[in-house]
């Protein structure tokens, strides 16, 4: 896509699952790319199989829930490459054991917002200040159609986290349009993959992911479950000189799971 070989692009959560591939398919479109992930082996694994490809790309640590971890991380970035052009903000997941909302702890519910909701307002904030002195950039968060759809399971913290992602991406669209930023999201609907990145750790049964991915199936208009390659061509578009007029948007990348 046009552009996307002049940019260096920072994907957070780039070791596993989603991030993974949007690293693996930026990279293959000339994107210079960033694998930020706090599991630093998987990071580097993805590093040196887009290098060993012929691309460009550079691991660093980074638990995006941590100021001074994301202050140093990008700072790292910024030293190897000398500017970040597009931010995706990927990292997220459930990361609390699943219940109803009157059993949820005060420390679970911190935690998802932690990682899913400040994490992207800390990495926006970090590249924030040198894209409006370019006058350019691109952030792109990651929020997912539950939010929009609900469903019948504990993940009550996890949905209102991706609505938060949501709110962010239109309040941060409206104050950095006038730098020359744009700022979007991309929610994708069930992708098995991306849930079993999700649901780990969590005492979510096999029965019961199955009976919520046939729930999700029978809503949907394209009758077959996602995968990593349905939602990297989004993002992608996004980080392209083919978006330039498009900002505080969420692309449904589900399948039409929600028709709106």
């Amino acid at each position: 896509m046009s552009g996307l070989d002049t940019r260096v692009i920072l994907v957070t959560g780039g070791g596993n699952g989603l991030g993974r591939a949007h690293c693996r398919h930026l990279a293959s479109l000339g994107a210079r790319v960033i694998v930020a992930d706090r599991d630093v082996p998987a990071a580097e694994a993805v590093a040196d199989e887009i290098n060993a490809a012929g691309h460009v790309a550079r691991a660093v640590a980074l638990d995006v829930a941590d100021e001074r971890s994301v202050t140093s991380a990008f700072a790292e970035a910024v030293a190897h490459f000398g500017e970040i052009d597009v931010l995706v903000n990927n990292a997220g997941g459930v990361f609390a054991p699943l219940t109803t909302a009157e059993h949820i702890a005060l420390d679970d519910w911190n935690r998802v917002m932690a990682i899913n909701l400040t994490g992207p307002w800390l990495c926006a904030r970090a590249v924030i200040p040198a894209m409006k002195r370019r006058g350019a950039g691109r952030i792109i968060n990651i929020s997912s159609t539950s939010f929009s759809q609900g469903l019948p399971v504990e993940l009550v913290p996890y949905i209102t986290s991706k609505g938060g992602v949501v709110g962010l991406t239109r309040a941060l669209a409206r104050e950095l349009g006038p730098h020359g930023i744009t700022v979007n999201a991309v929610a994708p609907g069930y992708v098995p993959k991306r849930a079993e990145q999700v649901h780990a750790g969590s005492t979510l049964g096999m029965d019961k992911r199955e009976a919520i991915k046939q729930m999700v199936l029978g809503q949907q208009t394209i009758p077959r479950s996602g995968e990593p390659e349905d939602i990297v061509g989004a993002v992608a578009f996004l980080a392209s000189d083919a978006s330039g007029f498009m900002t505080g948007q969420v692309m449904n990348v589900d399948g039409g799971w929600a028709l709106v």
